[in-house]
């Protein structure tokens, strides 16, 4: 029977030895450690250590003399006490996760900007042509994927695309694979990609293109002029792709 329980004691935090022991003296409800010795088979050397930590840890009683006597405390009041402390460690570990948020902040030193609008309308048929596998757009502008809409549609076919925005509604009729923002996708959304460093004085967004996991192109409005921040061939583009994608499926 001792041998039955053992498992369930290793899964709480026990070693064999301490289960060995423990239930042992259940079974004798009060024992010396001699008692407990030979007939849990643990080693003696070993008993007055495992006894002393388990009334540590309340699993059991110390009653002094001589020879000093141990004894189990109620198993219900100590189960119960484990459960509740499993319980409440588990519902904080919990919190703790969901408080984590991963926002990268690709550096400014990474980067170059565009300052003209044909460097910046070159630069966006270069992406979509030069894209091999997989494209994820950040779009904050209906407007931007109607003015680009005949060059994005036929991509469709050709790789993974994702379009991701903050409302569905707002882009109801284009023909696109468009997906509203979940979990910490919502967070690039509302917090911009870039440093804020890159280019003060922005206005708006239209939109942040991540490619193949190399390459980074956001269009924004700063004053009067439209420009673009790029940056490419750098580890958190492809970390950052796949984030994104990842918290896609999931939902």
């Amino acid at each position: 029977m001792t041998a039955e329980v053992i498992p369930g004691l290793r899964v709480i935090g026990m070693n064999e030895y301490e289960a060995s022991v423990y239930s042992t003296l259940v079974g004798l409800q009060k024992a010396t450690a001699r008692d407990v010795h030979e007939i849990s088979g643990v080693p003696r050397g070993r008993i007055y250590e495992i006894l002393n930590d388990l009334a540590r840890r309340g699993f059991i009683g110390v009653e002094e003399g001589s020879p000093t006597s141990y004894y189990v405390q109620d198993i219900d009041v100590v189960f119960d006490r484990l459960k509740d402390d499993y319980v409440r460690s588990l519902d904080e570990t919990r919190e703790t996760l969901k408080s984590l948020s991963v926002k990268p902040r690709l550096p400014p030193d990474s980067f170059f900007i565009l300052r003209s609008e044909w460097a910046i309308e070159n630069h966006i048929s270069s992406l979509f042509r030069r894209v091999k596998k997989s494209m994820v757009i950040l779009c904050y502008n209906p407007e931007f994927l109607q003015r680009y809409y005949t060059i994005i549609k036929p991509l469709e076919r050709k790789i993974d695309l994702y379009i991701i925005v903050r409302k569905r509604e707002e882009y109801a009729g284009i023909k696109l694979p468009i997906y509203e923002a979940r979990g910490t996708v919502i967070d690039l959304l509302d917090n911009r990609p870039v440093n804020e460093s890159v280019m003060e004085g922005w206005r708006e967004e239209e939109c942040a293109i991540l490619v193949d996991g190399r390459d980074f192109f956001a269009v924004v409005t700063a004053g009067s002029g439209r420009y673009a921040v790029v940056g490419s061939d750098m580890p958190l583009i492809d970390y950052l792709q796949k984030t994104v994608v990842e918290q896609l499926r999931e939902a």
